[in-house]
């Protein structure tokens, strides 16, 4: 197998020497593809739950669980030092993980370690789509309104910029974890 050249600046095509994948697992990408096209679906015409329930309610889903693939890898990273895993082994729960072994590793919430490192709003909108994703999840089917699904897609790019600022800050230097780098999209 052939890596794929790229055009360099001086003209020539030039081949990769190696690639790593990166801190995001190729699932990330598969679960925002899902959500891209769950937001570009036309809406069906509709008079059952209009108003009370999203037609695009599965963008919260995906999102939410983007956002636990994404924690696993920053947990799996954050306790590489513990080859056994014992501690993320006794607690699979996100929620249980995000409170009481967050709090236990670094002496403080995940939540204010998001506003410590500039992302309040981004801490604010997980607690959010979590209690009602949650709330969805444990029957109230409601939970799930427009507005999350709305607000999910708006907060999506900077969910992932707190992660790497989160990863980079309490997982780079763990068994040779190196810095994610982030890129903001031009206006």
């Amino acid at each position: 197998m052939q890596p794929d050249a790229f055009p360099e600046p001086n003209g020539r095509d030039g081949v990769p020497r190696y690639t790593l994948p990166g801190a995001a697992p190729y699932t990330i990408f598969v679960l925002l593809d899902l959500m891209r096209n769950e937001w570009e679906r036309p809406l069906t015409a509709t008079n059952g739950m209009a108003g009370r329930v999203s037609q695009c309610l599965v963008i919260v889903i995906l999102f939410w669980t983007a956002f636990e693939v994404l924690m696993e890898r920053f947990f799996e990273a954050a306790f590489a030092d513990d080859p056994e895993n014992k501690e993320l082994r006794r607690t699979p729960n996100i929620g249980q993980r995000l409170d009481r072994v967050y709090r236990d590793r670094w002496g403080r919430t995940f939540w204010d370690d998001l506003t410590d490192i500039g992302y309040p709003e981004v801490a604010r909108h997980l607690q959010t789509v979590q209690h009602r994703r949650n709330a969805f999840i444990h029957g109230d089917a409601e939970a799930i309104d427009e507005a999350l699904v709305t607000s999910a897609v708006a907060n999506l790019l900077d969910v992932q910029l707190a992660w790497i600022a989160l990863f980079n800050k309490r997982c780079t230097g763990k068994q040779n974890k190196i810095p994610v780098w982030a890129f903001k999209p031009k206006p």
